[in-house]
């Protein structure tokens, strides 16, 4: 289970690859490790730059005023093609940006995520102009991601939108914006044959997510298997876990069966004692329900939080949180029945509580 190195159009750039500071690690930039008129932004392992809005458009590009610094030469740039892989048993992405189509970029994406993963990674987004590609992660350790487009008038700090952490909260819990990658630049009048590519790959072994899932009849079964759910976790491949569930529950209740939810914990988790849970609980009308939550609320780190950035912290991401979101009225509180951790290998057939 991805910020920007974009510039506007009369952007001043001192050299001609503008991919990003990862390009030229040794020349030291004016403003961090970022080339002059863009600021550093990001975390983890996302840092990137960010345009500074209106920087050195102030007087004549042919003055020379006395005792200023004459203006640099404005090279015209356009951004490349990106492109972002992932696969779904993995926490991990794939970006590569600065490409001259976007079937290159499509294809080194993928080809770098299939070779890590052996297979079986799909196109999470695909990009072809300024803005960058955004990377969420929810407190299951999943990946969430989005394009962003650059608005070349937004404010500076209004430019960090987290679409990734939007889409994330839209589907999952617990989001937290992770990072960022902008798109890659090159010159307008340049040679059609030079590479301006960079790919942005995980480094070192892959975290491999385990799964639980829940399957549900979709329609009345027989009486015999009424009022039960089909558990199964502990399985590494998200694709024959969900097949292995809804064959089982399909062959006993004889009917149709669908996923109700799913939780997943990744090999670096810890046990069983940490990453995903599926919950059980009823509401106060004794009707069952099944949703996922983590064992505890991860610690508050420490970082700089942007004005506009999108908290996940709030979030409920515990069991018993999760069961008093899904019912809000003190007066009719949900109980919760069992956990079921993600790690741990079973398939079991869970009744219904009374």
């Amino acid at each position: 289970m991805t910020p920007f190195c974009i510039s506007a159009a009369r952007f001043l750039l001192p050299c001609l690859l503008a991919v990003g500071y990862c390009l030229l690690p040794n020349v030291a930039w004016a403003e961090g490790r970022c080339p002059p008129g863009m600021f550093e932004t990001g975390s983890r392992d996302f840092i990137g730059c960010a345009p500074i809005p209106n920087y050195d458009q102030g007087g004549d590009d042919g003055g020379d005023d006395s005792g200023s610094t004459p203006s640099r030469p404005h090279i015209p740039m356009k951004p490349g093609y990106m492109a972002a892989a992932h696969h779904a048993d993995t926490s991990s992405v794939w970006i590569t940006v600065g490409h001259r189509s976007l079937d290159a970029a499509k294809k080194g994406a993928l080809d770098g995520c299939n070779r890590a993963t052996r297979g079986g990674c799909t196109i999470a987004e695909a990009f072809d102009s300024w803005g960058s590609i955004t990377v969420a992660i929810d407190a299951m350790s999943q990946v969430w991601i989005k394009v962003d487009p650059y608005q070349r008038n937004a404010p500076r700090w209004e430019a960090m939108r987290d679409p990734a952490v939007i889409y994330c909260r839209q589907n999952s819990f617990g989001c937290e914006f992770l990072g960022s990658k902008p798109n890659g630049l090159m010159p307008v009048d340049d040679d059609p044959n030079a590479d301006y590519s960079a790919d942005y790959f995980p480094k070192g072994a892959l975290t491999r997510n385990h799964w639980a899932l829940v399957a549900r009849p979709t329609k009345t079964p027989t009486a015999a298997w009424q009022n039960k759910s089909w558990l199964i976790s502990g399985r590494q491949g998200s694709v024959a876990a969900r097949k292995e569930v809804l064959d089982r529950c399909q062959a006993d209740a004889g009917v149709v069966c669908a996923i109700s939810t799913y939780a997943v914990a990744d090999n670096a988790s810890g046990g069983p004692k940490a990453g995903g849970q599926l919950v059980h609980f009823v509401d106060s009308t004794g009707r069952n329900h099944w949703t996922s939550a983590v064992p505890t609320r991860a610690k508050t780190k420490q970082k700089k939080r942007r004005k506009n950035e999108i908290q996940g912290l709030a979030d409920a991401v515990t069991p018993q949180e999760r069961a008093d979101a899904a019912c809000p009225s003190a007066a009719n509180p949900c109980r919760v029945i069992a956990t079921y951790d993600a790690a741990t290998p079973r398939m079991q057939i869970v009744e219904d509580a009374k």
